[in-house]
């Protein structure tokens, strides 16, 4: 055993002698000590107990440490070390975590037993559009309240103004709460320091401006983010207020019109960000802001500030840190003395027309971490001179100008860029070495880059953190690899149009977006994509080939897109996509397809009857079968089980029988195409009942709101999703949003019979009508007028005989028009859209019409030839003349027989040709005497 020290033994000795004098001098303190050791105070346990039984946790990890006797201990409750009261109480839902916790029920007034709570954070939690309760303002020592992104609703109670200590105070992201009088409870506030409102409805205040001039001097922070306030910046009371003390001022996406005056900011001279963001401020900042010496941050994004970039600057503070410019009306280049604001951090131009190059002195930033010069009119070329000094940069976006990237092929940048956007500036055609070095990437956008190259081996390392990758629209060559499970953060992998080869990949177990689409991708389907995670499985215009393997069917349970159009994909889909009683996945509750918005399988060879799994597709907007071997009955159940469908698209199939009548009932139904198939019987006018197709803008109309989301999101980012329709003679393709412009019926190619149905004129909005190739009979509707907006009409190819009626010279819109090989006949109408058809292949085939443009004249007297037609009932032309020759004869000889057997009837029938001759040749002479006698005046 060691010997103890000198020192220690003393500290030995001595130790008892200390706890002796301790307690004798302070017994309070030795009481507090054992108190503290213990529970909470009573009382107060009681009251948070109670609290917990009114309320509806889900999955409530929090309070699930509500127990046993020491309060103090338990989540989210914090005590006073001196008195063991409850002070702080933070029921904050972790959002950034995702912990799942929500109050859906009344808060208990329990809470106001906790007399010396000074602390009450209940933000982020769901209290299902509540009012806040009026008990609020009971709690006298409250220092900060935070009901921020809860779900409260109602109006804000005006008994918060007895928190008279309350420093402060944020009530923001609650979209359903409103304040009608703010001036009831705002100004008694009078020690706040910190207030948000963001998105609380104040445009019901009509004393909102009063209240802003009477916020309390103390005030620091002032957030009024989307507060609907909808003025004109003028008339805020800013100028005129004494916030001298405030750092921070939000105001942004309120509706505020105008120029941002000289005066608005009054005394603020302790101001450090200033945000008017998302407004419609117009003209150039006044000269004064120059005078805001300790303004760090300024964000004037998506406004309509405009003038000269340099002139702007010019009036800022040079000591500037953060400058949001974004998506206003900017021009001019860029200064390049803008080397000297060496604070700025972060620096956003994009969406403006500034033009010229970027100045070299950029390079001289080094504090810069964000820099976004994108979508202006950037020229020139980028050296490594633009980065010397950015050794902290971070996020460069130069896309969407015409920039060029002029780096040597062995540089190295200063900077470690996490994320990067080129799209559109000039980086090949070799790929760019230099990304070799950056392997803190979470975002790399270099779409239409100009890359014709090989992807080089280390590239998947680097990008091993990758959460975001955009190659697309170069000419990127080579085999991908065999999986990329290895990208474990990625979530979107984008690399459409280019010249990949190599199978399917295994993928990112977390993968939600990918498009391989327009590569040479080969081989069958994996058995094993690696992911349950995936929405969009973009993967047309390749080499797939094989079947689709029953093993994707769980795999696929997220998927919200599916193209699979142009491959080589042949057979029946899987059995589980068929079998009517197979839709709920091994998971349990989800259907597989159940979250299906688009299905394209244009173009391939499979077959089959039509799939049954579609019947547990409810989203279903966008189906394309076409060009495939589907065959058997269209059944029924299309309409019910699938009523969200807007584009419904079968062509070039094999599909037989009738079309089902319930198909009138798809409301959202505007392009319907069963174009080339073996449909029969007759086109019942009850199909005529689209309800999509009688509107004129059904883009507008909550129609067909799924697919538009889904197709904006992928206009956003992806290889143009297309609608292929036969139109004006011709197949055109309508890609992204322009689908939503084009309704059309296409039944043509099939063996349709009896008459067009009249209905067919309720459909105003119907762009493309093709009935073309059937067997239908009897006139063109006259329903077919200028009520429709018909662009391409295509009736050839049938048995329909009659006049064209004239009601077709009044489509405004018509630019294609096809009535050939038909039995029409009579005068072509003219006038109108009509006399822009010059082409006689229009109406070829219709032996008995007449006028322009065919060659063949109409007679003087001619009104109709319909009575002279070819019929059903077997009469030609050679009847015709037969039965004339025979009644000429039978009128002549009935006449002259008459006149040669009865001698009276002779006698006077030649009496009266005489008399009539006599006046004939009476009034030839009158008229020639009178013709002469003014010609002898002449």
């Amino acid at each position: 055993m060691a010997k103890l020290t000198s020192s220690t033994t003393h500290g030995v000795l001595l130790l008892p002698l200390y706890l002796l004098l301790l307690h004798i001098f302070s017994p309070s303190l030795s009481l507090e000590t054992t108190k503290l050791r213990g529970s909470c105070v009573a009382s107060e346990r009681d009251a948070l107990l109670t609290f917990k039984e009114g309320i509806n946790t889900l999955h409530g990890r929090l309070l699930s440490s509500w127990e046993g006797q020491d309060c103090c201990k338990w989540r989210g409750v914090m005590c006073s070390n001196k008195t063991g009261h409850v002070v702080k109480l933070n029921l904050q839902v972790d959002h950034d975590r995702l912990l799942p916790f929500s109050m859906s029920n009344d808060i208990s007034p329990s809470l106001l037993a906790l007399e010396h709570l000074n602390y009450l954070d209940l933000s982020f939690n769901d209290f299902g559009g509540r009012q806040i309760p009026k008990f609020m303002g009971s709690f006298k020592n409250l220092k900060y309240l935070n009901l921020s992104n809860a779900n409260f609703g109602g109006s804000v109670p005006p008994q918060l103004g007895n928190l008279t200590k309350l420093l402060h105070l944020d009530v923001g992201g609650n979209y359903y709460l409103q304040s009608v009088d703010l001036v009831a409870w705002l100004p008694r506030l009078s020690s706040l320091k910190h207030l948000d409102m963001s998105y609380v409805n104040l445009s019901a205040a009509v004393d909102w401006v009063q209240a802003l001039s009477m916020l309390p001097t103390s005030l620091r922070v002032l957030h009024l983010f989307g507060c609907s306030l909808n003025a004109t910046l003028a008339s805020l009371p800013l100028y005129s207020s004494n916030l001298t003390a405030l750092v921070t001022l939000d105001l942004e996406y309120n509706d505020f019109q105008g120029p941002i005056s000289d005066g608005l900011l009054g005394n603020m001279t302790s101001l450090k960000e200033l945000r008017l963001g998302g407004n419609d401020l117009v003209g150039m900042i006044p000269e004064t802001m120059k005078n805001l010496h300790k303004l760090k941050v300024l964000d004037l994004r998506w406004n309509q500030i405009s003038g000269d970039i340099a002139e702007l600057m010019e009036r800022l503070p040079h000591k500037m840190q953060s400058l949001y410019l974004r998506g206003n009306y900017l021009n001019g280049s860029l200064p390049n003395w803008i080397e000297n604001m060496t604070s700025l951090s972060t620096l956003d131009l994009g969406y403006n027309s500034l033009i010229g190059s970027i100045p070299s002195g950029m390079g001289k930033l080094t504090n810069l971490n964000y820099l976004d010069l994108s979508s202006n009119q950037l020229v020139g070329m980028i050296l490594e001179d633009h980065f010397t000094s950015l050794t902290r940069l971070e996020m460069l976006d130069l896309s969407n100008n015409s920039l060029t990237m002029g780096v040597h092929l062995n540089w190295i940048p200063p900077f470690r860029l996490k994320v990067v956007y080129l799209s559109y500036c000039k980086l090949g055609p070799h790929f760019p070495a230099w990304i070799q070095s950056e392997t803190n990437i979470t975002f790399l956008v270099m779409s239409s880059t100009g890359i014709i190259d090989r992807l080089p081996d280390w590239f998947w390392n680097v990008i091993s953190q990758v959460e975001y990758l955009d190659l697309s629209l170069n000419q990127i060559s080579g085999v991908l690899p065999m999986t990329l499970e290895f990208l474990s953060t990625a979530k979107y992998i984008i690399l459409h149009s280019n010249q990949l080869k190599g199978r399917l990949p295994k993928l990112p177990m977390d993968l939600w977006y990918l498009d391989l689409s327009r590569n040479y991708i080969s081989g069958p389907l994996p058995l094993n994509l690696g992911t349950v995670e995936l929405n969009y499985l973009l993967l047309s215009n390749n080499l797939i080939n094989e079947t689709i393997p029953s093993s994707l069917c769980n795999q696929l349970q997220s998927l919200v897109v599916l193209d699979l159009s142009n491959n080589h994909i042949s057979g029946q889909l899987p059995q589980c996509w068929t079998n009517g009683n197979s839709f709920r996945a091994k998971s349990g509750s989800r259907y597989i397809g159940s979250n299906l918005v688009i299905v394209n399988f244009y173009n391939n060879s499979l077959s089959g009857k039509f799939p049954l799994f579609f019947q547990g597709c409810q989203y279903l907007s966008f189906l394309d079968l076409s060009y495939n071997n589907f065959f058997g009955n269209l059944p029924a159940w299309i309409a019910t089980r699938l009523p969200n469908l807007v584009f419904l698209l079968l062509k070039y199939n094999m599909f037989f029988s009738y079309i089902p009548i319930k198909l009138s009932r798809l409301d959202r139904l505007q392009v319907l195409d069963l174009g080339h198939n073996n449909l029969s019987g007759i086109i019942d006018p009850s199909l005529m009942n689209f309800k999509a197709m009688t509107l004129t803008s059904p883009y507008t109309s909550d129609l067909n709101t799924n697919v538009a989301y889904i197709v904006d999101n992928i206009d956003g980012f992806s290889d143009p999703f297309s609608l292929f329709v036969i139109i004006k003679g011709q197949i055109l393709e309508y890609q992204n949003d322009k689908i939503f412009f084009m309704l059309s019926l296409d039944l043509s190619e099939n063996g349709l019979t009896g008459e067009i149905p009249k209905e067919i004129g309720a459909l105003a909005g119907l762009k493309n009508l093709n009935l073309s190739s059937n067997r239908l009979i009897g006139n063109i509707p006259e329903t077919i007028n200028g009520r429709l907006s018909l662009e391409s009409l295509d009736l050839s190819n049938n048995e329909l005989f009659g006049e064209i009626p004239s009601t077709l010279s009044v489509l405004t819109f018509l630019s294609h028009l096809n009535l050939s090989y038909n039995n029409l006949s009579g005068r072509i109408p003219s006038g109108g859209q009509l006399e822009t058809f010059n082409d006689p292949t229009i109406y070829i085939g219709n032996n008995n019409l007449c006028g322009p443009p065919t060659s063949k004249n109409c007679s003087r007297n001619q009104t109709t030839m319909s009575d002279l037609s070819e019929h059903e009932d077997g009469y030609d032309m050679s009847s015709f003349y037969l039965s004339m020759g025979l009644g000429f004869g039978m009128g002549f000889w009935m006449v002259f027989g008459t006149l040669l057997f009865k001698r009276t009837w002779r006698i006077t029938y030649f009496l009266l040709v005489d008399n009539i001759c006599d006046k004939i040749y009476v009034f030839m002479v009158f008229k020639w005497a009178r013709l002469n006698a003014r010609i002898k005046k002449k």
